[in-house]
């Protein structure tokens, strides 16, 4: 299960929920490159399911990495600096797509399950990014570097040949792509020529950071529970947004709204005040200003 070191101890009043809020933040809070997206990611998914066993989940991630060094016939821990990472990459996706069948919930792919690692372990399917999210995992454990992309509407990861950049897609079982067919799809995705705009292509084909994956992660959840009417769920996707990126104001504002639908008055005014000192220039400006004059109003009627 999700284990917080001595907060049980130090904080007996709290909720499991509270200990996760807690050690998420604990989790974000040094440098970029210090933050474990698996830990964050279970730590997500404990939400949901509080029982959750992270050692378990760890240890299916070390056993099908050693699976791919059987088929590289590497023993040892380090990788030969000769060996070729189109072959390990190959040695993969046989491993992940052809023998264990992860693959791309395609017929319910809004389920929330897609977005909960745990489950994307256990039943073997995922989102895009989820399944990005084993692929950079697996290469990790076998010594290969893999960047997360933040393409419009598909996530993917990418890798870096002697001689070019290789672009695959976990959710539609590691095809291979290039640059020039990746700009295809979002062309096909959008249904606009993307003829110049190279400036805004350089943005999305930059791998992202731990914390840029982790906010993609929590929106997709978020943008479900939302479009499910399901604000109690909603609101703690919301809540772990806010630790993860305090000073991003449009979060501050969504999660002010969600606190309204749930009649949280005081919450909501406070998030929708923040989000006014953030941004204050919004272009919501007036009508956030409308929300809490009606909030106000509200509370005066309580008391």
């Amino acid at each position: 299960m999700i284990k917080c070191p001595g907060m049980a101890e130090r904080f007996p009043n709290e909720t499991a929920q509270q200990r996760t809020y807690r050690a998420f933040e604990t989790l974000v809070a040094g440098n970029d490159a210090s933050i474990d997206l698996v830990q964050a990611a279970l730590l997500i998914a404990s939400i949901e399911y509080p029982e959750l066993d992270t050692a378990h989940y760890i240890n299916q991630l070390d056993s099908l990495a050693r699976r791919v060094r059987a088929l590289l016939e590497l023993p040892e821990q380090e990788l030969p600096e000769t060996l070729d990472p189109l072959t390990t990459l190959h040695a993969i996706n046989q491993v992940l797509f052809t023998e264990e069948h992860f693959h791309g919930n395609q017929t319910d792919y809004m389920d929330p399950e897609n977005s909960f690692f745990n489950r994307v372990l256990e039943e073997h399917t995922g989102i895009p990014i989820t399944l990005s999210l084993l692929y950079i995992e697996v290469a990790r454990r076998v010594d290969l570097r893999i960047d997360g992309i933040g393409l419009p509407y598909h996530f993917m990861v990418r890798c870096s040949l002697p001689d070019r950049l290789i672009y695959i897609d976990p959710f539609e079982g590691g095809i291979f792509l290039n640059e020039q067919e990746c700009r295809e799809r979002i062309r096909s995705m959008t249904g606009h020529s993307m003829e110049g705009k190279s400036k805004l292509h350089a943005q999305w084909f930059a791998p992202i950071s731990a914390r840029q994956f982790l906010y993609r992660m929590l929106n997709n959840l978020k943008q479900i529970y939302l479009h499910n009417d399901d604000y109690m769920r909603g609101l703690t996707i919301s809540n772990l947004m806010v630790i993860l990126m305090p000073h991003v104001a449009t979060e501050r504002r969504d999660r002010g709204l969600i606190h309204l639908q749930l009649k949280h008055y005081a919450r909501a005014l406070h998030d929708l005040m923040a989000y006014l000192e953030l941004a204050p220039k919004a272009k919501d400006r007036y009508e956030i200003l409308n929300q809490v004059k009606s909030i106000r109003q509200i509370m005066s009627m309580l008391n």
